[in-house]
């Protein structure tokens, strides 16, 4: 079950079950003097996953045990949102209340009230940490606290109650029972987009207990997250006694648990509106794009399309429906090349239209143009420093980023679920360390490992919550190539079908898997672009790489061996890798080899590659055939492409985080 959805034969189940005790939407229990009421009473429903008539678009899932509902907040690490909504649909009043008898609050829980998009709300949140009732405003610039009251907490089930009345101003009053003194607040706000109608909701708050920054004495250490989760040593702690006491308290910190919800409210109440949650453009095609749209309930998708941003003489594609996953994938074609299109989604739920945010990108080059186009590609962050800013400076026309964004599997145990990564891709594509590059680039996503839920992923360990949350919100390919001028650029997928990496090194053993492999042999022959850009996650140059994972580097070295031979004999022009995955900057130029590896774009030292193999840089800087080698730094590459008259040019740069430029190269070829 996806985006915390119940089946039909689960509700009949429930209605069975629990009879005239469980009000689902469109039932009114008690609707007199212009009123109606909601009850969702947990006790009676079956065991299993998602709660009847709500969604969480959030880092969360939504379960159903013990009688309790329980709805469990998945990462507190940037950018996802440590306070994942819950909310009920088509449920949408203005004035009303919503009340919660609640088992255990975990380190805090609230209630939502007029949410009119994912980002914009009010809420009356109980701080179990700071011992504290507090009124806030969410809006997408930040969350703003109204006010604020003391709370004595007792052992028992909370009690709490929510309302919103008026506008201009609206009186908000919360009030809690926790076992002792009553408490209650009031507050009051006259925000514009919380003025009208939205929807009633709850909320629970995420503590993982490792931080995203390093302590005040060691800052740099930063994403503490790291440690425990994603890697095999720490994997190893957390199956142990204190592990599984540590994931204990994780859950309890993380998890709101509801015996029953209700609402109520004066008037009718409306239908839920669709919010676009994310929208960017995706890896460009002949003669167009993929564009994503992440939506907040299903909807029917249209995009429009323009040559200005203010849409004059737009047209629009065909609509279509989200998928399970609440998110369109839409190619559009028929677009001219070296043009700045403009586009939007436009949403239509039930009759209502929601218009979501304007986009652009530069259509590249068609293939054998000279025109010039710049490629930023890049691998690896698990923090969003000034290498980000120095990427959205430069303007890049698309930006290949191959594998490991922000690592996934170590940003909670909670998150490691299909709803979980559902939640975290969303949240990746509305980081507003990347919104500039997603306003006007092409953004062309690859899995490595991590991004497939398992450090070292093969095609022995996959997981569910790696395979079908990326298809349905970032990339339904695995592997693929575009044209750009006088390149040709492949992205290839090392995971998904690679081989053991215990297994004997022989011709048989693949990072790439049969099909992939007589693939990009074929397309590699047959292209006549000057240059030939190879997106390789995994490394080629016989250096320290990953030994106990393997790459063409090691442990596939007959495969790297055997492709590095067809291109010699069968392709013709000038081929580059860019890689990824090792957490050290290197290029290699040897032997008609040249492989850039801009790794890592955000890990802060100290880290895995500068504890264990401290002199690796050093080591390479003496290697024969390595022109570049730094453990210090983040690094991107710039690909730049152009021409004139028979001449095609390639130029890859280096950038630094601290913005210099250590590495320049360029090569030349006849078109």
């Amino acid at each position: 079950m996806h985006g915390g959805r119940v089946s039909r034969r689960e509700l009949l189940a429930a209605a069975a079950a629990g009879g005239a005790a469980l009000g689902l939407p469109g039932t009114a229990i008690g609707a007199t003097g212009g009123t109606w009421q909601r009850t969702i009473d947990f006790g009676p429903l079956p065991a299993g996953d998602g709660w009847p008539g709500w969604v969480c678009p959030g880092v969360a899932n939504m379960r159903r045990a013990g009688g309790l509902g329980l709805l469990e907040a998945g990462s507190d690490v940037f950018p996802c949102d440590p306070r994942p909504v819950a909310f009920a649909v088509d449920e949408r009043f203005r004035d009303g209340t919503i009340t919660a008898r609640i088992e255990s609050s975990g380190a805090g829980t609230g209630l939502v009230l007029r949410r009119t998009a994912p980002r914009a709300y009010y809420a009356a949140v109980y701080d179990d940490e700071q011992h504290a009732l507090v009124i806030v405003r969410r809006s997408p610039a930040g969350i703003e606290e109204l006010g604020r009251a003391t709370v004595v907490r007792l052992t028992g089930p909370l009690h709490m109650s929510f309302s919103a009345t008026g506008r201009n101003p609206t009186r908000l009053s919360a009030a809690i029972d926790a076992g002792a003194v009553p408490v209650d607040l009031t507050a009051t706000d006259s925000a514009r987009a919380l003025q009208r109608p939205g929807d009633p909701g709850v909320l629970a708050t995420a503590r993982t207990l490792f931080p995203s920054q390093g302590p005040p004495v060691l800052p740099a250490l930063g994403n503490v997250h790291l440690l425990p989760y994603g890697v095999q040593e720490g994997e190893a702690v957390m199956q142990s006694p204190l592990g599984q006491e540590l994931l204990a308290t994780i859950r309890e910190r993380s998890t709101a648990a509801f015996h029953e919800i209700s609402i109520q409210a004066s008037g009718r109440s409306q239908l839920t509106r669709a919010s676009v949650i994310a929208a960017t453009t995706g890896t460009p095609l002949a003669h167009g794009a993929t564009l994503r749209v992440a939506t907040d309930v299903p909807a029917r998708v249209e995009i429009e399309i323009a040559r200005d941003p203010s849409f004059r003489h737009s047209r629009r594609i065909r609509a279509q429906r989200t998928n399970d996953f609440n998110a369109v994938l839409a190619d559009v074609s028929g677009l001219r090349a070296n043009r700045r299109v403009y586009w939007r989604a436009r949403l239509r739920r039930r009759g209502r239209e929601t218009v979501g945010p304007a986009r652009s990108f530069r259509m590249l080059p068609r293939a054998g143009s000279r025109a010039r186009a710049t490629i930023a590609v890049a691998a690896c962050a698990s923090q969003f420093g000034p290498i980000f800013d120095h990427i959205t400076a430069h303007r890049p026309d698309a930006f290949v980023w191959q594998g490991d964004l922000n690592y996934p599997d170590t940003i909670g145990p909670l998150a490691q679920t299909v709803p979980g990564y559902a939640g975290i891709w969303r949240d990746f594509l509305t980081n507003p360390k990347l919104e500039p590059v997603f306003e006007r680039s092409l953004f062309v996503a690859q899995r490595d490992d991590h991004d497939y839920g398992v450090q070292d992923a093969n095609s022995t360990n996959l997981v569910p919550w790696g395979i079908t949350p990326w298809e349905g919100l970032m990339e339904r390919r695995t592997y693929f190539r575009f044209s750009v001028g006088a390149a040709d650029v492949w992205v290839l997928d090392e995971r998904r079908h690679k081989s053991d990496p215990a297994a004997p090194d022989t011709a048989a053993k693949t990072l790439l898997g049969a099909p992939q492999r007589a693939w990009l042999e074929r397309t590699l022959a047959s292209s006549r672009a000057p240059f030939k850009v190879i997106c390789s996650p995994c490394t080629l140059a016989p250096l320290s790489a990953n030994a106990r994972d393997g790459s063409w580097a090691a442990g596939f070295t007959a495969e790297r061996d055997l492709l590095l031979g067809h291109i010699r004999e069968h392709v013709s022009g000038r081929t580059v890798f860019i890689t990824g995955d090792t957490h050290w900057t290197m290029v290699y130029d040897r032997d008609g080899l040249f492989e850039a590896r801009p790794c890592p774009l955000g890990i802060p030292t100290p880290n895995d590659i500068t504890l264990t193999d401290p002199t690796a840089a050093a080591d390479a800087r003496r290697t024969p055939g390595v022109a570049y080698a730094d453990d210090q730094h983040g690094h991107v590459a710039f690909v730049t492409v152009s021409g004139h008259g028979h001449v095609a040019r390639l130029e890859v740069s280096l950038m630094r985080d601290d913005g210099a430029t250590p590495f320049r190269r360029r090569f030349e070829e006849r078109f």
